[in-house]
């Protein structure tokens, strides 16, 4: 994006969301990743570490939207409109959470119904009807993939909600963020599923001591004497295990972030075109912030 942009970006489109997100997180790359670090670090903790965790995500969010209006602000100022809200980050996340899967389940439980008699059909046709009732049955998984994504796209800005408006609560929240995406779904869907695009290798490459450990596995098995020592393959398994861990929370530390300045552009971008926020997006390359991390 150029530099010094006398006009305001918006409304924007998908495509434009993304590339924001991207300039964002680069301009800001220091300062988002320096607060995802510890954000994960503290997710190790149970309850209360998931509580900082759901609040230094909504953190980097608040600081992206006064970035993108304009209005920068502090990682410690930010961090004392945040914190008295920690609870509040932890409460919808894991209310949201039960919504997605509640959500899911009954979408996946309508699905089976409706392949089991082409099912049954099908098997009752022959290698036809398998045929049909396999390609069905894709179509079917499909459709629920959409479904997914259009619940996680009507709940997706709860956070920001809370991190920017200091009037919303946990419950609040979630009727405001349902509100904004109304008659965008479609559109945070595809900023949704652009973004996981982008995000998925990463996590696979983490998966990548898994290949070849799977192997080693097999060939244990199968030439390993039936008095073999189970300790070594023990030890190789927890060993792979904790490396992946450690490549996924790595992993983490840089998408998190991301993610969170691609919501932050949502959210500026739904509120303008709901509410007409006369405000410039300048995005301006001046290289990663050198502020601490506090």
């Amino acid at each position: 994006m150029a530099a010094n942009s006398p006009s305001p970006l918006r409304p924007l489109n998908i495509g434009n969301v993304v590339s924001a997100g991207l300039s964002l997180y680069r301009t800001n790359f220091s300062t988002y990743t320096g607060l995802s670090a510890k954000a994960l670090l503290w997710y190790l903790i149970p309850i209360y570490g998931w509580a900082k965790t759901a609040m230094i995500a909504g953190q980097i969010g608040r600081l992206g939207f006064q970035e993108l209006t304009h209005k920068p602000e502090s990682v410690p100022g930010a961090l004392q409109q945040v914190n008295p809200r920690m609870w509040s980050f932890l409460g919808v996340a894991i209310l949201v959470s039960i919504i997605q899967v509640a959500i899911s389940f009954a979408a996946s439980i309508g699905g089976s119904l409706i392949l089991l008699p082409f099912m049954i059909a099908g098997a009752l046709l022959g290698n036809i009807g398998v045929l049909l009732a396999s390609l069905l049955n894709y179509v079917v998984q499909i459709v629920l993939l959409g479904i997914q994504l259009w619940v996680q796209a009507r709940f997706l800005v709860y956070d920001l909600a809370i991190a920017v408006e200091t009037d919303k609560d946990a419950v609040s929240s979630i009727g405001r963020s349902w509100n904004l995406t109304q008659g965008s779904a479609f559109r945070v869907q595809g900023v949704l599923l652009i973004t996981y695009l982008m995000m998925i290798p990463i996590f696979i490459l983490c998966t990548i001591p898994l290949l070849f450990t799977f192997p080693l596995f097999e060939r244990l098995a199968i030439d390993a004497p039936p008095t073999a020592e189970v300790g070594p393959i023990v030890a190789v398994i927890g060993l792979t295990i904790l490396i992946v861990f450690i490549l996924l929370l790595v992993a983490g530390i840089f998408t998190m972030p991301f993610f969170q300045a691609i919501k932050a552009v949502l959210y500026y971008d739904l509120r303008s075109r709901r509410e007409g926020l006369d405000i410039d997006l300048r995005l301006v390359d001046r290289g990663p912030t050198d502020e601490s991390i506090q």
